[in-house]
């Protein structure tokens, strides 16, 4: 049964990590970008398929980035789309009027998806100043790890999948061109078990920019070594590009 939420992430392919909550909750579904990578060649239509085969609904709100358009948005410090893409965002939250969202972990892993959850909190933080009243349960989910069960807290959501829901989703990860060499790698890495269980963590920070340990964020990390090797003409920073976005997404000068 469709029930008032949206799932919001950064790539197409994110939502094979939250399957249960698109099986289930059928929310409507917005992306940030097409997934185009490198060879401009979008993938946004396999998301679409599937997420529509589920019964979700995939939302038209916005002209999702390519991959490049937001790298290059990023190093030129366009801060304008990013604006234009939160604003977006927040109407269609408002008209809808949802209860609930769910999208990308903050993990220092991708910018894009990182962003992405600065852009929903930034929502979230928006909607509740204008309606106190009326607090959004609001949840993300890992995409570079296997969820830790362990690590559970009060007010965190955990599912595990059924042996025919779990069949269902790795049918839909494996059935997904771009992305079956990666599920594939996955899976012999993991196990299939790994991805029986999902882990969805309540934010109750939505001022937090950072969440690593390191000087750097890993994409930092590898950017730098690329550019030293040759492979990367630039490097995108934390500090010089990826913060002056959060402070723009989250409207505030003052983290944790």
């Amino acid at each position: 049964m469709k029930t008032n939420s949206a799932l919001i992430i950064g790539h197409p392919g994110h939502e094979l990590r939250a399957f249960k909550i698109l099986k289930d909750l059928k929310p409507d579904v917005y992306i940030l970008t097409d997934g185009s990578g490198q060879n401009n060649d979008s993938r946004l239509h396999q998301s679409i398929k599937l997420i529509e085969s589920l019964g979700a609904t995939y939302k038209y709100s916005f002209i999702p980035f390519s991959d490049k358009e937001i790298y290059n948005i990023i190093l030129s410090g366009d801060l304008d789309k990013i604006k234009q893409i939160k604003k977006q965002l927040l109407i269609s939250v408002k008209e809808n009027n949802y209860s609930e969202i769910y999208g990308d972990a903050l993990e220092g892993f991708n910018p894009t998806h990182d962003i992405c959850r600065y852009i929903i909190n930034g929502i979230v933080a928006e909607m509740e100043k204008d309606n106190p009243k009326k607090p959004i349960l609001n949840y993300d989910f890992l995409l570079d790890k296997i969820p830790d069960m362990l690590s559970q807290k009060e007010n965190n959501l955990s599912f595990e999948l059924s042996p025919t829901e779990l069949e269902m989703k790795i049918k839909a990860a494996l059935d997904y061109p771009e992305l079956k060499a990666e599920v594939e790698m996955a899976i012999e890495r993991f196990g299939v078990s790994s991805f029986s269980w999902e882990l969805y963590s309540r934010i109750t920070d939505l001022n937090q920019i950072i969440n690593w340990k390191n000087p750097f964020p890993y994409y930092e990390e590898i950017g730098r070594k690329r550019v030293v090797s040759g492979a990367y003409k630039n490097c995108i920073e934390f500090e010089k590009h990826i913060k002056p976005i959060a402070e723009i997404c989250l409207a505030t000068t003052v983290f944790n």
